[in-house]
């Protein structure tokens, strides 16, 4: 848990540098998952406490920051000026992807609508980074076409896919078709 709290440090690192115009002084050797196995690193030294004091102060100035730019606003980022209504949809997904990695309990019905969003968002998102997925929500089911073949998965499975984390199912047979289907854009 401690490391997945360094890690939502770290993305908080990252939008104080947007809002301080200080990208080009962030270490981003090694891509995003050199970026992100350093800001986890770095924290270990900390303690639990430490590390979640740090996240919450970083979290806090960003939000208030990101309240008076508003969310029509738009922000700098590591690709341009950027609306912060679609950087808010991107950091809520990353939140629940390790809300998922660390089993945050919810409600049936919370599961349900956080699935049904994070499924349309998830799509738009991997079409904005270029990695398109032939997909669509029906009903309470998502319909993949992959490798010419028509796939239909529940909402938890089609995330897994989504996210590469197929660990996170409960199911061995869900697990093993997300590892068969292979990684989706990985947008982790």
């Amino acid at each position: 848990m401690k490391d997945v709290v360094a890690h939502l440090s770290t993305d908080e690192v990252y939008n104080q540098a947007c809002l301080d115009g200080a990208l080009q002084q962030l270490p981003f050797s090694g891509g995003l998952r050199g970026w992100n196995e350093r800001g986890v690193r770095v924290r270990r030294g900390l303690s639990p406490l430490e590390v979640l004091q740090e996240w919450e102060s970083r979290q806090q100035r960003v939000r208030r920051a990101w309240a008076a730019i508003g969310v029509d606003g738009r922000i700098d980022t590591s690709v341009g000026r950027y609306p912060l209504r679609l950087q808010v949809w991107h950091l809520a997904r990353e939140y629940a992807i390790h809300a998922d990695d660390i089993e945050v309990p919810l409600s049936p019905r919370e599961r349900e609508a956080q699935l049904r969003w994070r499924v349309a968002f998830g799509l738009y998102a991997a079409n904005e980074e270029g990695e398109p997925v032939d997909a669509e929500m029906v009903g309470d089911r998502v319909r993949l076409r992959h490798r010419s073949r028509t796939h239909e998965l529940d909402l938890e499975t089609f995330i897994a896919y989504l996210t590469n984390r197929p660990q996170q199912l409960k199911q061995a047979t869900a697990r093993a078709l997300v590892r068969r289907l292979g990684a989706a854009a990985q947008l982790t």
